[in-house]
C-alpha cells in the first residue's frame, strides 16, 4: 500500500563544473548521477547550458498554442498506429494511464516530409501563414531549436551515465545513438474546480490525475515545469509520493524503461504521476523523451549486478525479459496510452 506524500526531496546536481570540460569534473558528476539514480531514479539538473530566454520563449508560445480554438489544434491531431504519425495534438479525454488523464498536449519532432505534409492530411506544425494568422510566429522554429539543445544535453548525459556505470564515456554511441529517437511534449494541465462536474465519462467516483502513475519508456526524460507544481515520484525507500517541487531554471531527469532493461535493473525506472490540478492556474510542462535509435536491438549490459525490484513498486515482471527494438516497445506502449 502506497503511503501518503511526505516531505522528502530528490537530489539536485549542479552541472556548472562541466564547463571546465575535463574528465575529473565528469567523474565527479557521474558519481552524483549514480547515487541519484540508485536512490531515486530522479534528480534535478541545475546550471545546464540551455538558455533561459529560449525556455521562456517556449513557455510563451506554448500558452498561445493551447489558447487556440480546439478545431484549429485538431488540424494537428495525433494518429496512433503508424510510427511516423505517433505525433501531434491530443485533447482532454484522449490520453489514458490508469484512467483519463486531465490534460491536453502535443508531441513534436523535428519536421520532415513524413510527419508534416498537409497535402496528405498530416500536419505537425502550423504553416508559416498560420503562425501569422494565429499570432504564434516562430512556434516551429523555437520548438526545433529547443529540441536540438535538449538532444545535445542528452548526448552529454548518456556519456555521464556510461561513466557512472564504469563504462567508457562513448559506450552507448555505436549501440543506440548514431540516430537517437526523441520527441518533445508540450503539455497543459487545466485547473479544475474539485467539486465541479468536469467530465461526463463515468469517472466521478474515481481518483483523478493530471497524469496517472506510470513509468516512461525510453532511456530517460528531461522535464521543464512551470511554478504550479504537481509532479510526484514514488520513493524507493519509503513508498511515499515525493513532491518534485519546481526549481526555477532546472530540468528534472528521470530514468526510463529502456535504461532499466539495458542495465538489467541496476537503474530502475520509477513510478511518477501528476496530481489532478485544482490550483486555480493551468500547469505547463515540457517533457523531452530521449530514446535509443528505433531500429537497434536492445542489448543488456552483462557486467552489472542484476537488481530485484521491491514489492513496494513492482511493475511489469516481464520488463527485464524484453527482446526487440525501441520501436517495438514504443508502438506497444502508444497503443495502450491512447486506449487503442
Amino acid at each position: 500500500m502506497i503511503s501518503p506524500t511526505k516531505e522528502e526531496n530528490i537530489p539536485c546536481i549542479d552541472f556548472s563544473i562541466l564547463k571546465n570540460n575535463n574528465i575529473n569534473c565528469k567523474e565527479i558528476i557521474s558519481k552524483e548521477i549514480k547515487k541519484a539514480c540508485k536512490e531515486y531514479g530522479f534528480f534535478y539538473i541545475l546550471n545546464h547550458n540551455i538558455d533561459q530566454s529560449l525556455i521562456d520563449r517556449m513557455m510563451q508560445l506554448s500558452k498561445k498554442f493551447f489558447s487556440l480554438p480546439l478545431e484549429i489544434k485538431m488540424k494537428m491531431k495525433i494518429n496512433i498506429g503508424e510510427k511516423e504519425t505517433n505525433l501531434g495534438y491530443f485533447s482532454l479525454g484522449q490520453h489514458y494511464t490508469t484512467g483519463i488523464d486531465y490534460k491536453e498536449g502535443t508531441y513534436l519532432d523535428l519536421e520532415n516530409h513524413q510527419n508534416n505534409d498537409p497535402s496528405k492530411g498530416i500536419q505537425l506544425y502550423p504553416t508559416k501563414e498560420e503562425e501569422i494568422l494565429y499570432d504564434i510566429v516562430g512556434f516551429k522554429d523555437t520548438c526545433e531549436i529547443f529540441m536540438k539543445c535538449l538532444k545535445q544535453l542528452s548526448m552529454e548525459l548518456m556519456g555521464l551515465i556510461a561513466l557512472s556505470l564504469n563504462l567508457p564515456e562513448h559506450y552507448f554511441n555505436q549501440l543506440y545513438l548514431n540516430d537517437p529517437h526523441f520527441n518533445l511534449g508540450l503539455l497543459r494541465y487545466m485547473s479544475f474546480n474539485n467539486n465541479s462536474d468536469d467530465d461526463d465519462q463515468g469517472n466521478k467516483d474515481k481518483i483523478k490525475f493530471g497524469n496517472g502513475p506510470h513509468c516512461d519508456w525510453g532511456l530517460f526524460t528531461l522535464v521543464y515545469q512551470d511554478d504550479v507544481g504537481g509532479l510526484q515520484v514514488l520513493s524507493k525507500s519509503s513508498g511515499n509520493w515525493i513532491n518534485v517541487k519546481p526549481i526555477n531554471g532546472s530540468f528534472v531527469f528521470n530514468i526510463g524503461d529502456m535504461l532499466e532493461i539495458i542495465t538489467k535493473g541496476y537503474y530502475i525506472s520509477m513510478l511518477h504521476q501528476v496530481i489532478y490540478n485544482t490550483s486555480g492556474r493551468d500547469r505547463y510542462s515540457f517533457p523531452f523523451f530521449f530514446n535509443p535509435q528505433i531500429d537497434k536491438p536492445i542489448i543488456p549490459i552483462d557486467s552489472l549486478e542484476i537488481s530485484t525490484t521491491s514489492e513496494l513498486f513492482k511493475k511489469d515482471p516481464n520488463l527485464l525479459n524484453f527482446k526487440g527494438t525501441y520501436n517495438d516497445y514504443h508502438i506497444y506502449q502508444m497503443n495502450k496510452l491512447f486506449n487503442k
